[in-house]
Formats: structure tokens, sequence, C-alpha cells
């Protein structure tokens, strides 16, 4: 049956569509990167229709699986995998590689700019001041303080963990920070402070978020296997644009 109406059911799927809405809007500037953004455009009914429902069930698994239900230690416990993967199994491959598709999306922006690399940062720094001597030690307009996220390693466990934040919470600290990078921190904050804040407020985040990284990725691979698929394959026609929200064919 389904769940009885009521204004503050219809005020939080108004607010999911918004944020869904919402990525629509940004998808584009983040698909389309570098070299490649001379390919920049709208996307078409077609494709908003395709991220909105992923969107929407990416949230749905980021809610059902990425809480302090689900540890570390038994993410590869063959009942937890199976709980998680019938959660996504009645959806065709195709839609699947929806799913991955945002997630590169997600992964794009908190890289660039929710949690840089050290070596990003640096290099956005050396950019803007070519004749800072002391770059790690300095400090930009607005008293924001230079920090990154790591090396290499340890940046890529950063966004492991960060990719279990649902498209709302996502959208958050992207808003945030790029407000916050506009109008000037307050002296001695700093970006990742603002991000290190929210995620210290995450129910138990000290015992379950970090070097817990996200598990769709790994059930989205294990369903695939199932079907007699490969993983990778359809990772690739998502990075190609054959799949996904985005089919360049279809143009």
């Amino acid at each position: 049956m389904p769940p009885p109406q009521s204004f503050a059911l219809l005020k939080q799927l108004i607010e999911v569509g918004c944020v869904a809405n919402t990525w629509a809007e940004l998808y584009p500037s983040q698909k389309w990167r570098g070299d490649d953004s001379a390919s920049r455009r709208f996307l078409t009914q077609g494709e908003r229709y395709r991220l909105r429902r992923a969107c929407y069930r990416l949230w749905l698994y980021s809610l059902a699986f990425h809480t302090p239900n689900f540890s570390r230690t038994a993410r590869r416990s063959p009942s937890v995998m199976r709980t998680r993967a019938a959660l996504i199994r009645s959806w065709p491959t195709f839609e699947l590689a929806e799913l991955l598709d945002i997630q590169l999306v997600f992964r794009q922006i908190l890289d660039s700019t929710i949690t840089p690399s050290n070596g990003t940062v640096l290099r956005r720094h050396k950019n803007r001041h070519p004749d800072d001597p002391f770059p790690l030690v300095s400090r930009e307009l607005h008293g924001t303080t230079l920090e990154g996220w790591g090396d290499e390693i340890t940046h890529y466990y950063v966004l492991e963990d960060m990719l279990k934040l649902n498209p709302s919470q996502l959208l958050y600290l992207y808003h945030s920070i790029m407000e916050a990078t506009q109008g000037g921190f307050n002296a001695g904050s700093s970006a990742k402070g603002l991000v290190e804040a929210f995620v210290a407020g995450l129910d138990q985040a000290g015992l379950w978020f970090e070097n817990n990284g996200e598990t769709l990725g790994e059930t989205i691979s294990f369903v695939i296997r199932e079907r007699g698929g490969e993983a990778q394959e359809i990772r690739s026609a998502v990075e190609e644009r054959s799949l996904g929200v985005v089919q360049e064919d279809e143009i």
C-alpha cells in the first residue's frame, strides 16, 4: 500500500526533486571538463530523466547501506553483500550504468572542490601565486588556509569515504564551499575545516564513516558478474559515453 498522503511527505518529495534537478544543472560542468569542455551542453530531456532516476536510486542506496549499521568489517560478508545486491538486482544493466555515471560526477566534484588532494591545492596555488616561496604555510585571500586532503594514496581513501554521502549532503557541501570561497572564510577557518565539521556531525561518524568506503560500486560489480558480464566493460562504456546518463550516439 502507498504511504498515507501528508503535507510532510509532499514537502519531502519536493525537496528530493529539487536536489535531483539541481544535479541535472551541475552535471554538464562536471562531465565535460578541461580539454573536453568544448563539448559542454545542456542535457536533453531524456538525459535529465536518466540523471534524476539515478540520483533517486543512489540516494536510496545510501540511506539503506551507507549508515552506522554497515561497518567496514562486515562489508564483504556474503549475507551483507546479498542484502545490498537485492536492492539493485531488479534494475537492468543499462540503468546500473547510470548509477556509475552519476557516481563519477560526484567523485569529480569531491576531487576538484570538496576534498581536493594536496597536489591539486598546491598546483592551484602555484598557478595563482607563482612567486610564493612557501605555498604550504601561506594563506590565500580572506584568510583561507591552504590545505589539501592528503597525498595520492590518502586522498583515494578520502574520496571513497566521502562517496557514501547522499546527493543532498554532497550538494550542501558543494554549495557551502563555493559560497564560502566567493565570500571569504573567517580568519583561521578553511574549506577543509568546514567539511570535517560536517562529517563529524554525522551519527557516530568517528566509528563508521572514516576508512569505510562506499559500497555501491562493488555491489554493482557483484550483480553484473551474476549476469555473466564484466563490470570493467560497463565502466568503460560509461566513460566512453555509450552507456550511462549521456549516450553520444543519441545526439
